[in-house]
C-alpha cells in the first residue's frame, strides 16, 4: 500500500516527469538518428571548419569541417546502445552471480562473494584500465572492460535482496512443497528483485555515460572518425579556447543524459529501496 501511495506521488513529480521525457527523447533519436540528422557525421568538408553555430549548421562545424548537430545526434545512439549493452552484459553476471550466492548459500556464498569483494576492493575506473591496458583500446575492449569491473555492484545488491526474499513464508512454503530451486528461483526470487534492478539499472546507465565519456576523452573508447560524445569533447580540447561550442554542446549532451537516469534511478529507489520504506 506505502508503495502504491509513493508511486502517485511521484506520478505528479515535475523533475521525475522530466527525466523520463528526457530518456525517451534521447531512446527516439538514437532509432531516428539517420532522419534526423542533416549531415553524414563522418565526412566534413574543410572549407567548412570551425563555423560557429549559423542557420546552415545549427551548432556549428568541428576542426574537420563536420557537422556537429549531426554528430551530437549519432552520439546518442553510440552513448546508448553502448551503455545500454555494457549494462546488460553487468546485469546477466550480477543476477546470476547474485541469486546464486543469497539463495543457495553455504560455501558457494561464500566464494562468490569473496571473488565479489575482491574485485569490488579496486576502483571500478583503474581495474576498467588495467584490463584495457591487458588486452588493447577500442570500444568492443572497453566494453568487455567495464562490464568485467562493473557487475559486482549489481551482484551486491541482488544478493542483499535474495537473502530478504528468501525467508519469506511462501518460499519456504515452495521448499517444503519440493519444488526445485530453479523453479524457486524463477518464481518467487527473480520477480521480487526485479524493483531493485530497475534502481541499479538507472542509476548504472548514468554511471557508465560518464566513465564513457572519460574513456573516450583518454582516447580508450570509440575510434575516429565514429561520432561519441567523450570522443568530440577530446577532439575539441585544441580548439577550446577559441571555439567553446566545440566543447559546450557535446558536454550538455553528457551532462543532460546522466541528470536524467540519475534522477529516474533515485526516484525509482524511493519507492523500491527497502532503507527508503516507511510504514
Amino acid at each position: 500500500m506505502y508503495k502504491v501511495r509513493k508511486a502517485m506521488k511521484l506520478s505528479k513529480d515535475k523533475g521525475l516527469n522530466i527525466s523520463v521525457v528526457i530518456i525517451v527523447a534521447l531512446f527516439l533519436i538514437a532509432i531516428f538518428a539517420p532522419w534526423l540528422a542533416p549531415y553524414d557525421p563522418n565526412v566534413g568538408v574543410l572549407s567548412n571548419r570551425l563555423i560557429p553555430p549559423s542557420s546552415e549548421h545549427w551548432l556549428g562545424t568541428d576542426h574537420m569541417g563536420r557537422d556537429l548537430f549531426s554528430r551530437i545526434i549519432y552520439g546518442t545512439r553510440t552513448t546508448m546502445v553502448v551503455a545500454l549493452i555494457i549494462t546488460a552484459g553487468c546485469l546477466i553476471i550480477g543476477t546470476i552471480v547474485g541469486v546464486t550466492a543469497g539463495y543457495v548459500g553455504g560455501w558457494v556464498d561464500s566464494v562468490l562473494m569473496r571473488i565479489v569483494d575482491l574485485i569490488f576492493a579496486f576502483p571500478s575506473r583503474i581495474l576498467a584500465l588495467v584490463v584495457v591496458g591487458i588486452i588493447g583500446p577500442g570500444l568492443v575492449n572497453l566494453g568487455i572492460a567495464m562490464i568485467l569491473s562493473w557487475w559486482v555492484s549489481f551482484a551486491r545488491v541482488i544478493r542483499g535482496v535474495t537473502l530478504t526474499v528468501k525467508e519469506n513464508e511462501y518460499v519456504l512454503a515452495a521448499e517444503l512443497y519440493g519444488q526445485s530451486k530453479w523453479k524457486i528461483i524463477r518464481k518467487h526470487i527473480l520477480p521480487n528483485v526485479l524493483p531493485q534492478l530497475l534502481v541499479i539499472i538507472a542509476l548504472n546507465i548514468s554511471w557508465i555515460m560518464m566513465a564513457l565519456a572519460g574513456f573516450s576523452l583518454l582516447g580508450l573508447g570509440i575510434e575516429a572518425p565514429h561520432a561519441e560524445w567523450g570522443m568530440m569533447i577530446s577532439e575539441a580540447r585544441p580548439y577550446m579556447r577559441d571555439n567553446g561550442y566545440l566543447l559546450l554542446f557535446p558536454g550538455l549532451a553528457i551532462m543532460i543524459a546522466v541528470s536524467a537516469f540519475t534522477i529516474l534511478g533515485e526516484k525509482l529507489r524511493d519507492i523500491y529501496d527497502p532503507s527508503h520504506l516507511r510504514a
